[in-house]
Order: C-alpha cells, then structure tokens, then sequence
C-alpha cells in the first residue's frame, strides 16, 4: 500500500481512517479480534483472528499528517518505521543492487522454512534478547528522562522479539548472533525514526502549550560535567524541555544514584561513578 499518492491519502482520512487505524491496533494485539458480521440468507456470522501485513511508503511529511490525528492513540507504537537517509547536495548517488533470480535462490531456503512451520516454535534465545533490550531502552530513559521515548520502546520491543522469532524459524530453528546483532540495530533504528518524526508532536500532544524542544531524547547526565550540581542538573532539564522543579530534579538523581551512575559528595553537588564513566 502506498500512501505517497494524493488520492489514495485522501481517501485514507476521515472515517475510512479510522477503521484503518482500528484494525492496525487489533491486528498487532495478542488476543484481539476483528469482528464481521454479515445479514443475509446464506450469510455467516464470524469473527476471525486478523493478521496482515502493511507496508506503506511515503514522505515525512505526508505521514505525518496522515498519523497527525492518532499521535497518542497507539498506532505509531504498533509500526515499525525506516527511512531513507539524506544526502548531501551532489553526492554521488548511491548504485543498489538487482533482486535476480540469484537472489531469489539465496532466499528460497529461508521462505521454505517459514512456509513449512506447523504448530509451537519456542524461541528461547528471542525471548532473553527481548528482556536485555527492555533493560538497555530503560537504562536510556532514565537517563534521558524521556517519558515519549520510554513509552514507545514498550511496542517496539515487541517488534523486535518478532523479527527475532521469524528470523530463528527462516534459519530452520537455529539462533545466530547475527539475528541478535540486526534485531537490537532494528530497535534502535525503529525508535530514533519515531522520535525524529513523530517525538515532538506526540510530546506536544500531551503537553498541550508548553515549549518543546529540539527532537532527539539526549543523555541528560552525559550533559552535565563529572561533578555537578543540584543547580546544574535543574539548568539541563531546563534547556531539553523538562520540568525544572527540585522535587522532580531531585527524583532523577536519586534513580541515577540508586542505579551506580552517580554518588552524591555534599548534599547538593554530585559525581559521575566510575560504573557510568567506563559504560560511555
């Protein structure tokens, strides 16, 4: 489905929309159904379960649009987004290579076995993956304080444990660490396209009339020198957008501090730990 088409983009809004969005919500959900029913003499009354796969292509700016309506409402969350990085003015284009019947051999192995999968398949290596990358999206946000980008990650793991769980059963049920290398660069890759294109609208939206920021959620501690303030701290939040009270300045160092990536030196001035200093 392409959306960079004016006609198709409009018929997508309004009411139509709506539905689209619902179903996208209902087809991501674990558990979820989409219900149809149909009036007739020799019509059935069902509700299957819905899965589909929906790959839409489009600008920035046309997609924002297009989700400008729904930036809180979960469908954001449940897509996993790329892009195409910018060049330079006059840099030499860039020569992609043919998908030929070549490529269509490397692959047939890989799409034999997905077509061949019956039943359960356990994966337990995708599943102790999907619990290191929850841990590395929180230790960022603590650190970044940003409550978009802690909200997102949550559906964006789950992304990422399913590429990981079709990448093990394409590799006919054998793990690699090259599945775990491409799965954790996808989730980060994910997320930074979110927060580029969507962060500071969803921000605004559930802020409504305060300033906002320049997007990109920022180490908040890397901001701040080796010994700091209580002063300083409030001065960062400040200058990324955030409340600048005490209390709430007070609560971020204290999680810092109970995670070892800092200790406190007098009662309003604090240092970097040698645990955070050897992590960056």
């Amino acid at each position: 489905m392409k959306l960079n088409e004016i006609d198709l983009f409009e018929q997508l809004k309004g009411q139509t929309g709506k539905q689209h969005f619902q179903l996208m919500c209902l087809a991501f959900d674990p558990g979820a159904e989409f219900g149809q029913t149909r009036v007739g003499t020799q019509s059935v009354t069902a509700r299957p379960k819905c899965r589909f796969n929906w790959n839409a292509c489009t600008t920035i700016q046309k997609g924002r649009r297009f989700f400008s309506k729904v930036l809180t409402d979960g469908p954001i969350s449940r897509i996993n987004f790329c892009t195409i990085p910018e060049m330079e003015i006059g840099a030499e284009q860039p020569i992609y290579g043919k998908y030929d019947s070549a490529f269509d051999e490397e692959l047939k192995p890989y799409i034999d076995n997905l077509v061949a999968a019956r039943g359960r398949v356990d994966c337990p290596q995708a599943f102790k993956l999907a619990k290191k990358l929850q841990e590395e999206c929180a230790e960022f946000a603590r650190l970044s304080q940003d409550e978009t980008y802690w909200n997102l990650s949550h559906r964006a793991i789950v992304i990422a444990w399913l590429k990981a769980c079709v990448l093990y059963v394409a590799n006919g049920n054998q793990w690699e660490k090259n599945i775990e290398d491409f799965v954790r660069w996808s989730l980060q890759y994910d997320l930074w396209c979110k927060m580029q294109f969507f962060g500071e609208d969803i921000e605004a939206a559930n802020r409504v009339g305060e300033r906002i920021g320049s997007r990109g959620p920022q180490n908040m501690l890397e901001l701040l020198p080796d010994v700091f303030t209580l002063e300083d701290a409030i001065r960062i939040r400040q200058q990324q957008g955030k409340n600048a009270s005490r209390r709430d300045t007070m609560h971020m160092i204290r999680t810092w501090t109970n995670r070892g990536y800092c200790a406190q030196r007098t009662e309003h001035s604090f240092e970097k730990s040698r645990k955070y200093s050897s992590q960056m």
